[in-house]
């Protein structure tokens, strides 16, 4: 059903008219801003889709319905290449390459995949600039994206079992699943595009304190830990979240959790750190450009808990090479120093590259 724009009319009138939320025209129709033309055409409502809930007479519809992403496997030495094509909500047809085996010391799934993704930061900031209460922390978020993936990037090999999103938000129960969280968030937000992208093909999500991951099988229904194994098994179901990433309530759900669950977080004032026997929060210590993000972009690497040890022994150890001991001096200390002297103490390679890499950025270090 289309609707063509009059004079005075707005998003929100046209959505009270069709019965839709505004979210889900600016979805259906792929657009940009709140800005309308008047006759300009716009799609008010599509068919419903199939939910995942639907009785046993429909689950082979279900299935039918997963070969809209074409898999082609490309067999190389020692791991396979997989070419997927699939249509995004405009009708585009998208192609993307995966691959296997991928090599890893952090490999659990020799059949899992990895994909950098296409869907950049970049091309996407319109989408979801205005969710930032400062711009410097889009700047935050565009440094660790590089080092995480796209919004359609895929990580399906190692301990968390199915990664997702610019962040790589994690499925795992043991990782804390906030993978889960984006996929609730981008429910409750546009359920029409949730449905269109995930629940035709038979994968929903149970919102509540924590959301239930479900993936539908000829078996049955499997959930959380078992279901994301099932997709990242399945190369359609990845598919199906590879495509998402194409919706704007998608993306803009991955920035939400991102900005709530680490730099929200990791920024907070209730964040402290001993510092030589006296308890004091970060935000006295390390508080410039610099010092914000390599503490974001350590809370997303390692978790907020596992990223205080490393800050805390690198602050001691240059206040002791510096001889500051009162609050008062170490609110002064060298805050670029402290970051080199992390990557100093990293043993892991990677780790220690990506800490490099935010020295060589763009964040200043300047009190």
């Amino acid at each position: 059903m289309t609707h063509i724009v009059q004079s005075k009319e707005t998003l929100y009138s046209i959505s009270k008219k069709y019965g839709v939320t505004v979210e889900q025209l600016i979805s259906l129709n792929n657009l940009v801003s709140t800005n309308l033309s008047i006759g300009q055409n716009l799609i008010v409502r599509l068919p419903s889709p199939t939910t995942p809930t639907k009785p046993s007479n429909s689950i082979k519809s279900i299935f039918e319905k997963r070969n809209v992403f074409l898999i082609e496997k490309l067999p190389k030495v020692g791991y396979n290449t997989f070419t997927i094509s699939f249509p995004t909500p405009s009708g585009i047809q998208k192609t993307g390459v995966f691959r296997d085996n991928y090599p890893s010391p952090n490999r659990v799934n020799a059949a899992g995949i990895s994909y950098a993704g296409k869907n950049t930061f970049d091309s996407n900031v319109s989408a979801f600039q205005d969710l930032c209460p400062q711009p410097f922390y889009l700047e935050v978020l565009h440094h660790i994206a590089k080092n995480e993936g796209c919004f359609d990037a895929v990580n399906s090999y190692d301990k968390a079992i199915f990664s997702f999103g610019f962040l790589q938000f994690t499925g795992a129960q043991l990782s804390g699943s906030i993978l889960s969280q984006v996929l609730n968030r981008f429910k409750v937000r546009d359920e029409y595009a949730f449905n269109d992208c995930f629940g035709q093909y038979g994968i929903d999500i149970v919102g509540g304190t924590k959301p239930i991951f479900r993936v539908e099988t000829p078996k049955g229904i499997l959930e959380n830990d078992a279901a994301y194994t099932e997709v990242a098994n399945n190369l359609q179901l990845t598919g199906a979240f590879v495509a998402s990433s194409f919706r704007r309530s998608m993306i803009r759900a991955q920035v939400e959790l991102a900005l709530e669950e680490y730099v929200l977080k990791a920024l907070a004032p209730s964040v402290k750190i001993n510092v030589n026997g006296v308890v004091l929060p970060l935000n006295e210590i390390l508080k410039t450009e610099g010092g914000f993000a390599i503490r974001v972009d350590l809370a997303v690497n390692r978790g907020l808990t596992g990223s205080l040890l490393p800050i805390q022994t690198a602050v001691n150890q240059v206040a002791k090479e510096s001889k500051l001991t009162s609050g008062m001096q170490l609110a002064k200390i060298n805050e670029r120093r402290v970051v080199e002297v992390l990557a100093q103490n990293e043993t892991d390679v990677l780790k220690k590259q990506r800490i490099l890499k935010l020295l060589d950025g763009s964040f200043s270090f300047w009190k």
